[in-house]
């Protein structure tokens, strides 16, 4: 059935124009099938990263959210869970109908020409002939097509299917990076712990030392000591200060290591708050086995691996899909004018295809994608051992240092009076000077080991919630509240 010329002329003549005339973009929308909304960019959750850090000084709630923010290993894991998001848009596409249209007009431009002969034979004998012809032609086409895949043997729903398997992946390997990241600045934000600890007990070393050395300077002008024993002072004093410098170094180094886990250039100038004493309770104790089992359920690794296992599946049922006949529909209407005759048609028709032999190429994407679930299936596995031995050695390493905090407390108490009782025994003139510097030497050691376990413990603690996959999501909602449970196992 033709329709009216007047119709196919205007359909067919906007058609072409639309085609020809508008760019690209004029038929692109933002997210028609709403896929991209599951993965919203940081403008459209509201949460995007301040131009600057805050005035204050920043705690350790700053730091996580900043490094959440602002390191490239988050930008690089939210594109590509969108980029997925995007392929199961383009997957659902096929299950619509395509339209296609052309248009021309063709321009036919004919100059004017004479030719003229003659015959001669005898007198009064000759002929004589000439022709000319001008005219300009215009001619106009226009067409649009539409197709539709009525049925293809599952490929189009294979292909969705791993699509939004492998969405699922990204998402759960944003997460993981995201744990990661939060990981890292914890591990960063405690070793500045540490280093300005070990600083600070480095200049309390380096003062007792001073106060030695003065003791044992004025001693020696009254003759109550040795010339040695203020050579000993002094040797203690000079180490104190090479201590000082090196606490210095490994400071600055560590704010460098913080500003790069939060995303900003090594030599960002940081302002931190000081840092409240965290320390374990006494009572703290923790379970193995159910933080094991709690792994494997809220990983996001492992996610991601289950969700690659499901897109490799699909893609064995879209290999054998390819090989199977597809059936589409199609519509077309057409019209030509050549300035002297025009001309409409109108097709509408059925088309299977029936693949019978394609060189055997079928066959080896089947078994391909056979191997790759294999493959996918000793993955898993592997991960599930890998989440086993993190969490043990992440609970052996919070245990230890639980027990070291202890330790440590024990000792600074014990050494700090030692260095009392050292002190007052060389005032009094009952003491040597190598005692009292090996006092202090001891205290000082222990002040940095009590700094350093503290912030082993902390650091500890967070790599246990990370082994686990579970982490304060309460603070951070970048982490998708579905992928971790609400409580996490360890407690403070």
């Amino acid at each position: 059935m033709n329709l009216p010329r007047w119709l196919s002329r205007v359909l067919l003549a906007s058609v072409a124009w639309a085609g020809t005339t508008l760019p690209a973009a004029a038929f692109e929308f933002s997210d028609p099938f709403g896929d991209l909304a599951a993965i919203p960019s940081l403008q459209e959750t509201g949460r995007p990263c301040p131009p600057t850090l805050p005035e204050r000084p920043l705690n350790l709630a700053d730091v996580i959210d900043t490094s959440l923010c602002r390191n490239p290993q988050t930008a690089s894991a939210w594109a590509t869970a969108r980029s997925r998001a995007a392929a199961v848009g383009a997957a659902r596409s096929a299950y619509l109908p395509t339209v296609s249209g052309s248009g021309s007009a063709t321009r036919t431009v004919a100059g004017d020409s004479t030719s003229s002969s003659g015959f001669g034979g005898g007198e009064g004998e000759g002929s004589e002939f000439s022709s000319s012809s001008s005219g300009n032609k215009t001619r106009y086409s226009a067409s649009a097509t539409l197709s539709y895949l009525l049925f293809d043997f599952g490929a189009r729903g294979a292909a969705l299917d791993g699509a939004r398997a492998l969405l699922d992946a990204a998402r759960a390997t944003r997460n993981a990076t995201l744990q990661t990241v939060y990981l890292s600045a914890v591990t960063s934000y405690y070793g500045w712990v540490s280093a300005e600890g070990a600083l600070k007990a480095a200049q309390e070393g380096e003062r007792a030392a001073k106060e030695s050395l003065d003791a044992a300077t004025i001693r020696e002008q009254v003759g109550t000591a040795t010339r040695a024993d203020r050579l000993q002072a002094q040797t203690a004093y000079s180490q104190s200060q090479l201590t000082r410098v090196q606490a210095e170094g490994a400071l600055r180094t560590s704010l460098g290591t913080l500003a790069n886990a939060m995303g900003l250039a090594a030599n960002t100038k940081l302002r931190l708050a000081e840092a409240p004493v965290v320390s374990p309770s006494a009572d703290y104790t923790e379970q193995l086995d159910p933080l094991v089992t709690a792994s494997i359920e809220a990983r996001p690794d492992l996610a991601a691996a289950a969700a690659n296992l499901r897109s490799a599946e699909s893609d064995i049922d879209a290999a054998r899909a390819a090989g199977r006949p597809s059936l589409s529909a199609s519509a077309s209407q057409s019209y030509t004018d050549t300035g002297t005759r025009t001309r409409d048609t109108t097709s509408v028709g059925l088309s299977l295809s029936i693949p019978i032999f394609e060189g055997f190429s079928t066959t080896y994407r089947v078994r391909g994608a056979e191997a790759q679930l294999e493959a996918s299936k000793a993955e898993l596995e592997r991960l599930r051992n890998q989440a086993t031995l993190d969490v043990y050695q992440a609970h052996s390493e919070l245990t230890t240092q639980t027990q070291s905090v202890f330790t440590a407390q024990s000792l600074v108490a014990a050494a700090e009076e030692s260095e009392s009782v050292a002190r007052g025994r060389y005032e009094a003139g009952v003491g040597t000077i190598l005692d009292l510097i090996n006092a202090q030497s001891s205290a000082a050691d222990a002040r940095r080991q009590l700094v350093l376990a503290r912030s082993n413990w902390a650091a500890a603690r967070t790599q246990l919630a990370q082994s686990v996959g579970v982490l304060d999501t309460a603070r951070n909602p970048d982490l998708d509240t579905n992928m971790t449970p609400a409580a996490t196992p360890t407690r403070r």
